[in-house]
């Protein structure tokens, strides 16, 4: 084998330890890692197949193939969205919550103990109505309960209720599975990887919707023109 060939499997191993490594991923790891793992398979001639290629090619595939970079990376965020929203109702099935939606705004309330219906809307940033109708819901089900607001005798403040504190600590364990289920054939290293740059996003553009709601596209696009910096 030539010292190129060499340089690839170690390339290859590299990968390999990223993926299955807990430790740091310093140089002195990897060295025993790789000596390690070269006495159980001490001949190494591909790389590992990826997922991707023992997983059969859909219409939705095609489609994703078809859009520019900067779409495609975008609707994949709003398709995993929607992943984990198929797989949350799987998992609250015979409880009375409907939605993620609902558990948030249900643990959300017993995490600050009392919150205000907007502070709801806007720490999850939903549209006024479909937050209300999630919150009509809740107290509707006897899982949320409203008390006067001593700060502001014209506002409400919610509070979760016994039922709701017990459907919360059933729903929260599902959760947690559901959660756990969603990246299991994901190496830990590798989603950890996006994780600034999702933050990145996150935070630009929450700042915008905060801010910025009411605004028509054009101011939209010069405000992101000059927040272009922050990025840099």
């Amino acid at each position: 084998m030539s010292k190129y060939s060499i340089i690839k499997q170690i390339i290859d191993l590299w990968e390999s330890f990223e993926e299955e490594a807990i430790e740091e991923h310093g140089l002195l790891n990897f060295s025993e890692w790789m000596a390690d793992h070269l006495k159980e398979k001490p001949v190494i001639h591909a790389k590992k197949r990826s997922k991707q290629e023992f997983l059969p090619q859909t219409e939705s595939d095609t489609f994703l193939d078809s859009l520019e970079l900067n779409s495609r990376f975008q609707e994949y965020i709003l398709r995993i969205a929607r992943f984990e929203d198929f797989y949350i109702r799987k998992y609250l099935v015979n409880l009375p919550l409907n939605s993620r939606l609902e558990y948030l705004f249900l643990y959300t309330v017993d995490n600050l103990e009392k919150a205000r219906k907007t502070d709801l809307i806007n720490i999850h940033l939903v549209e006024y109505t479909t937050g209300m109708d999630t919150i009509r819901r809740l107290i509707r089900n006897n899982l949320l309960d409203e008390l006067p607001d001593e700060q502001d005798r014209r506002a409400k403040l919610l509070v979760i209720t016994n039922d709701g504190a017990d459907i919360l600590k059933v729903a929260s364990k599902r959760i947690a599975e559901a959660h756990k289920m969603f990246l299991a054939t994901i190496s830990p290293n590798k989603w950890k990887k996006a994780l600034a740059v999702l933050d990145e996003i996150h935070q630009i553009h929450s700042y915008v919707y905060l801010n910025h709601y009411d605004k028509p596209f054009a101011e939209v696009s010069n405000l992101m023109d000059s927040l272009k910096h922050i990025s840099q």
